[in-house]
């Protein structure tokens, strides 16, 4: 991994390009972001004739290892074998395991079940996601959306609907229960006995009790544990801890619940148009024809000198020059509004994007949606360092925790070490920490490099409304 050891203080020239689209609320369930709703799955038992199948309802944060457990109490398994997720995408499959099958078999090409949640893999109605229950019998089961439910009154898991018990534990798989169904419907069959004393007196196959199903559901304890409700509410903290171990990160996991990720989102007007007074100045500044670039694509001496005097950042300037590659902050913020799809260079002029013609004068929506873009990065390293900076604003650390938690998780991760740790993890979340230092997050100081200083009281939110999103 390469990890950049100097500051560019120079514009990267963007090529012409058609104005793009807006950008799309992705596919997740429930439509922008992620919105909490309810899930209703028919999950079937493979090979099984007649069917054997159930409808259940769950929320839509259910961890995938939740999911297990639903589904164990749904349809009558006793949880005595190892099991496992998976789903075909673009011709390639990937698996969820175990927490304890990755701990004994590590494999790089598979995710735990206990970081993903089930609105990451069955993402609109139809999706389907596989489940594997005891590999020796062989049992296979389908998991199918059905349904998008808005309505979360009551969002505990619940069966719905279904048909037929639960195949016995251990009676060799699919072949071998149509076997034993065609012994049991005939009782002059010489095994007939045999296999009755073997199921027990009370075993009907074709029986389904929904009220008992649910009074073992009802009955479920689905506490989590902090890592867990942070995975479940925060996906970037998700894709974290498939890398790190939590015993392993003992700063980072004391962070965790001052987040405090299941407060929803509540920016107001007055926060909003504080926060993200600068990139609104600028949207609007550019107007509907744009403004011209220099023939090297830089920002034009004048509006230089208007962005000096507009956002009051005279501390910060280097001498009286008005060239923006004198100036990081022209250019970080230049950076910002292109990073986050609101601005595009076409014919020697700086436009604005569609969405950025729309947030301009919207403080609220572009709160929301510079949050959904971050953290901001490509390679995982990026935005693993930019999440962990992330914690420490939703957390309100101080710098001696923030760095502390740095050291340790930058090493578990394995690319960088002990003395350079805080170094490394800042110039791998450059983009982030430079956007957060852009809109005031880390408080003025930070920005100049001069010190640390409180974070404004709304810098919190922002950086859980990130992590949520």
């Amino acid at each position: 991994m390469s990890i950049r050891t100097g500051r560019a203080r120079h514009l990267s020239v963007v090529p012409d390009m058609p104005d793009p689209d807006e950008q799309s609320d992705g596919g997740a369930v429930g439509g922008a972001g992620r919105t909490l709703v309810n899930l209703v799955l028919r999950v079937t038992i493979d090979h099984t004739r007649p069917q054997i199948w159930r409808r259940v309802r769950v929320r839509s944060d259910v961890l995938l290892s939740e999911l297990h457990s639903v589904l164990q109490c749904a349809l009558g398994w006793e949880d005595r074998h190892m099991h496992a997720f998976s789903i075909r995408a673009a011709g390639a499959t990937r698996r969820f395991e175990m927490a304890e099958t990755l701990a004994d078999e590590p494999d790089d090409e598979a995710v735990s079940e206990e970081r993903v949640r089930i609105d990451e893999v069955l993402t609109a109605r139809g999706s389907v996601l596989a489940y594997d229950y005891d590999f020796g019998d062989g049992w296979t089961h389908t998991v199918v959306l059905e349904e998008i439910d808005s309505d979360i009154d009551d969002l505990r898991s619940v069966c719905l609907d279904g048909a037929r018990a639960c195949p016995p534990e251990d009676c060799g798989g699919p072949s071998h229960y149509a076997q034993d169904l065609e012994i049991a419907s005939d009782p002059a069959d010489p095994e007939f006995s045999v296999l009755t004393t073997k199921w027990g007196a009370t075993f009907d196959p074709a029986a389904f009790d929904v009220e008992a199903v649910n009074k073992v559901l009802h009955a479920l304890d689905m506490g989590r544990s902090v890592l867990a409700e942070a995975v479940a509410t925060a996906p970037a903290i998700g894709r974290l801890f498939d890398r790190v171990r939590p015993t392993e990160v003992p700063a980072l996991m004391a962070l965790l619940p001052r987040c405090e990720l299941t407060i929803e989102s509540s920016v107001d007007l007055p926060v909003a148009e504080v926060a993200m007074a600068k990139l609104t100045w600028f949207l609007e500044m550019i107007g509907d024809d744009g403004v011209a670039l220099t023939d090297a694509g830089y920002l034009k001496p004048a509006l230089v000198a208007a962005i000096r005097e507009e956002l009051d950042w005279g501390l910060g300037w280097v001498g009286t020059s008005n060239r923006e590659i004198d100036h990081h902050q022209v250019t970080d913020l230049r950076e910002a509004v292109r990073n986050l799809g609101l601005t595009r260079v076409s014919k020697g002029r700086l436009l604005r994007t569609k969405l950025g013609a729309g947030l301009a004068g919207d403080p609220v929506g572009m709160w929301r949606h510079a949050a959904s873009r971050l953290p901001l990065g490509k390679e995982s390293y990026e935005t693993d360092a930019a999440t962990l900076f992330l914690i420490a604003l939703a957390a309100s650390a101080s710098s001696t925790h923030r760095n502390e938690m740095l050291v340790e998780t930058v090493a578990e991760l394995g690319w960088a070490s002990e003395d350079s740790g805080v170094f490394d993890a800042q110039f791998a979340a450059q983009a982030t920490v430079s956007f957060l230092d852009l809109i005031g997050a880390h408080g003025p100081q930070f920005y100049f490099r001069e010190g640390g200083s409180d974070s404004p009281s709304w810098s919190r939110r922002f950086a859980r409304d990130a992590l949520l999103t």
